[in-house]
């Protein structure tokens, strides 16, 4: 209607996508490209479930406490966007390798019963055969992700990256020598936790106890 009103040939409904509220951050929108294209996902996170393993209620009071406030349909957008992604976890010939802290485990975003949930929906990932979830005892705290979260990706066409993310800012290195790096530090990572099988049983446990 608006294109005809305004004889704009289309240009209004092209650009319709633009106007509406973004999916994700504009910093991560290159990451969101190549982790679509990504046959090798390694995560370490320190503070936060993955996105990829974040149930909708999980993510959606995490997106709540976005300061400055972000609209309610800009929450809603991103919430879907986030469980969309989630469908990469079905492709059986991607494989992905999650390092969580131990205190994220232990952080209650949107109280008992959407952790609890969370905690259960971990279990239930580490299930799938191309996901290994391992957990990082909060009695290493001095260990090789001290510096922050992050990323390393092998692409179909065997790049290998790392992406990075900081407050406003979100960056992707493909230097081999950065790469190296954070492989070494991911590999320090993997050894400093607990194995797949140790990890399921620590989360069945507490959740033993929620």
């Amino acid at each position: 209607m608006a294109d005809q009103l305004c004889g704009s040939r289309g240009l209004l409904t092209a650009a319709e996508e633009y106007l509406n509220p973004e999916k994700c951050t504009s910093y991560s929108a290159d990451y969101m490209l190549y982790e679509l294209d990504a046959v090798a996902l390694y995560f370490y996170q320190a503070s936060l479930v993955p996105g990829l393993l974040q149930t909708e209620a999980y993510a959606r009071n995490l997106l709540k406490g976005s300061w400055p406030p972000l609209s309610e349909e800009t929450i809603e957008r991103r919430v879907t966007s986030r469980l969309e992604r989630q469908a990469l976890l079905n492709e059986v010939t991607r494989s992905f390798s999650f390092v969580i802290s131990e205190r994220v485990l232990h952080l209650a975003y949107g109280g008992g019963e959407v952790h609890k949930a969370q905690m259960v929906h971990l279990l239930k990932a580490g299930e799938r055969r191309n996901v290994a979830i391992q957990v990082l005892l909060d009695r290493d705290m001095v260990n090789a992700g001290m510096n922050g979260r992050f990323i390393l990706l092998e692409t179909e066409q065997h790049e290998h990256l790392v992406y990075v993310e900081v407050p406003l800012s979100g960056l992707i290195y493909a230097e081999p020598e950065k790469v190296r790096v954070m492989r070494q530090r991911y590999d320090k990572l993997l050894q400093q936790a607990l194995c797949p099988r140790e990890s399921t049983q620590f989360i069945e446990k507490m959740v033993e106890n929620l």
